[in-house]
């Protein structure tokens, strides 16, 4: 599969490579990650590398998510820098859902 940045839920599957979501500000209402295994960490970065969101997951095959309610949380840029997740890989599924 490949990552879907322009639809609602944005879907990102593939681990491979650095992955920008949005360069500019967005409007984020929820992230949810489902992974295979327990103890990976997903973190989302602004587009000046600060990490702004920390995704943990606890069980294998567990849905992990965090929820900013429905008026969301505007974050500046976001973007996934692979070298800084733990364990995320092949398989493992996020979903951004934006306002």
């Amino acid at each position: 599969m490949a990552n879907s940045l322009v639809r609602n839920p944005i879907l990102i599957d593939t681990w491979s490579a650095d992955v920008t979501i949005s360069s500019t500000p967005i409007c984020v209402r929820k992230i949810l990650l489902l992974s295979a295994t327990a103890g990976e960490l997903l973190y989302l970065e602004d587009v000046a590398g600060n990490q702004v969101a920390l995704l943990v997951t606890k069980a294998n095959a567990q849905t992990t998510e965090l929820d900013f309610g429905e008026s969301g949380f505007i974050f500046d840029g976001l973007q996934i820098d692979v070298s800084d997740c733990t364990g995320i890989a092949a398989g493992d599924l996020a979903w951004i859902y934006t306002k």
